[in-house]
């Protein structure tokens, strides 16, 4: 039980926004890589329990592997309601012991560490290039009701409306030094019912009194020189942008479809 919890809290939180294997020998190389499935049109199915299965964009990863711990899935492949091709819907789930389950799709690999269960979401792929902007089309609805979990006990956040969050960050990484050279990121509350095109342009450098999704992440040890080459990438979207505080709203529906990385 004390290893279930410790997997699930993983797969449902830190898995998706905090936790990181800073080693890049483990960081893996998807096959095929990210930027051939930016349509989100190919995904690949995963089995799991008995008789149940997930789905997964290939090349890139999802808050799957965490929540089927539990038999829950919040990541799935949309075909009708689309842009074109397939779509990704991330929807925010209530589920056993921590209450709140943020769904994520992200660029990086779970393989499960049972010695330090924390380490098994490895975040960002190897990468090298300098992107001008990253776009997307999306659909966003926040939950009904903002609510702090202490496990399964909830309790409402007056005033507080979720909100979905999208990054991407690209990263210098050498030994225990990961420093941040561009960022490019959104975090709202505003519901978007149809299909939407979102262009985040890419801020090079260190970025004064960033506001929510533009901040150093936890592990990262600083922000690198403006003009210094990238050797790594995260790219995330989910449905709940404060998932890893337990913390937001049943119900909240992130849809993407068709990304495109500008140069």
């Amino acid at each position: 039980m004390k290893l279930t919890f410790k997997l699930l809290s993983l797969g449902l939180s830190s898995l998706l926004l905090f936790s990181c294997n800073s080693d890049s020998d483990d960081t893996p190389q998807a096959e095929p890589y990210f930027e051939d499935n930016l349509s989100l049109d190919t995904w690949e199915v995963t089995e799991f329990g008995a008789d149940k299965t997930y789905e997964t964009p290939i090349g890139w990863e999802t808050s799957n592997p965490g929540t089927s711990f539990l038999s829950f899935v919040n990541t799935t492949q949309e075909t009708s309601d689309v842009v074109s091709g397939s779509s990704a819907r991330m929807e925010t789930i209530a589920i056993p012991l921590t209450g709140i389950a943020a769904a994520t799709v992200y660029t990086g690999k779970f393989q499960l560490n049972t010695s330090d269960p924390a380490q098994s979401a490895i975040l960002g792929v190897e990468y090298t290039k300098r992107p001008k902007s990253m776009s997307f089309n999306y659909k966003y609805t926040p939950g009904d009701e903002y609510l702090q979990f202490d496990g399964a006990v909830s309790s409402p956040v007056e005033g507080a409306v979720d909100s979905c969050l999208v990054y991407m960050y690209l990263q210098k990484r050498e030994g225990e030094s990961i420093q941040r050279i561009g960022t490019a990121a959104m975090q709202h509350s505003d519901t978007v019912t149809e299909w939407t095109k979102e262009k985040l342009e890419v801020i090079y450098g260190e970025i004064e009194n960033p506001v929510p999704g533009f901040r150093l992440r936890p592990e990262e040890t600083g922000w690198a020189d403006a003009d210094a080459t990238p050797t790594h990438v995260i790219i995330t979207f989910t449905s709940t942008s404060a998932g890893d505080y337990f913390r937001g709203a049943i119900g909240s529906v992130l849809m993407v479809d068709d990304i495109s990385i500008e140069y």
